[in-house]
């Protein structure tokens, strides 16, 4: 029989929207709920998010929506440019006239960020198809989420962990995130802005993430943040962020080149606007001196 024009089809369509709504919402509540301290209801609620995806994608695969990588961007970027040069625009323009004005500029800006992912969405085509190389690596592609609990050989006389352990535990997973967006050995250039908001008692469950925020020709900024958990309660607490300078070097420990970081949302471009002012103001302190 042919799925096509059925209504078992629309069905799947219907079900499809609400599944992947669902999934979103879940992820919205647990966050809520973990940022509570409510770490119950909060993995109750990733785990139906994660359930909900499940659903979501083998009805899409009923509807024949998964095809090939290069229908996929292709679809992709149909889709990016049908929301940058019309439906957002438009979403802005009602949004304006009711007098909606935070909306109206939210649309606005979801136009621009839409009209980027149609650009990279393209450059993939021309890389697939072989016409230019595509340059660039998300910030996705290298961000690192390491976890180590810590041990009594840590500690200073009042039970908490030595700052310098943490310190090192930082730089090996800036360094991490350094290499995977390079692909080349690196060495820790500078540390900077880095803030001790609460100290780390000796037993719990320490989480670091990292993440680049800003390259320029050699040098990467990678922002790391590391959270703390008790493994009895599951609370978790924000005890430290830094940023650390790490530079791409070649074989003979010279600096060399690394691929440009791919801006997809407006925390990552607030980032990296931040992190290239650091990167000039420092840049303008050096030469002064």
């Amino acid at each position: 029989m042919e799925l096509k024009g059925s209504k078992t089809e629309q069905n799947l369509w219907t079900a499809f929207a609400a599944e992947s709504q669902a999934r979103n919402r879940y992820i919205y509540y647990a966050d809520a709920a973990r940022e509570a301290g409510l770490h119950d209801v909060a993995d109750v609620f990733y785990e139906l998010a994660a359930n909900e995806g499940e659903h979501a994608r083998k009805e899409f695969e009923f509807l024949g929506g998964i095809g090939d990588v290069r229908s996929n961007v292709e679809k992709a970027a149909e889709g990016e440019h049908s929301e940058y040069e019309k439906f957002y625009p438009e979403c802005a323009h009602v949004a304006r006239e009711e007098g909606f004005l935070q909306i109206a500029d939210f649309f606005q800006r979801m136009s621009k960020v839409e009209g980027t992912h149609e650009q990279r969405c393209l450059a993939l085509l021309r890389s697939l198809d072989g016409v230019e190389e595509f340059r660039g690596r998300t910030v996705l592609r290298s961000a690192t989420a390491m976890a180590q609990v810590t041990l009594p050989d840590q500690a200073n006389i009042a039970g908490f962990v030595h700052g310098g352990d943490l310190m090192k535990m930082m730089d090996n997973a800036a360094g991490v995130a350094a290499v995977r967006h390079c692909q080349k050995n690196v060495v820790t250039a500078r540390v900077q802005e880095i803030n001790f908001y609460r100290p780390v008692r000796v037993g719990s469950l320490v989480l670091i993430n990292s993440r680049l925020t800003f390259v320029s020709t050699s040098s990467m900024e990678v922002r790391v943040e590391v959270h703390t958990e008790s493994p009895i309660t599951g609370k978790r607490s924000h005890a430290l962020t830094a940023h650390f300078i790490m530079v791409a070097v070649d074989k003979d420990g010279n600096p060399t080149e690394v691929p440009p970081l791919l801006i997809s949302t407006e925390e990552q471009e607030r980032l990296f606007s931040e992190g290239k002012a650091r990167y000039e103001a420092y840049k303008k302190s050096t030469a002064k001196g």
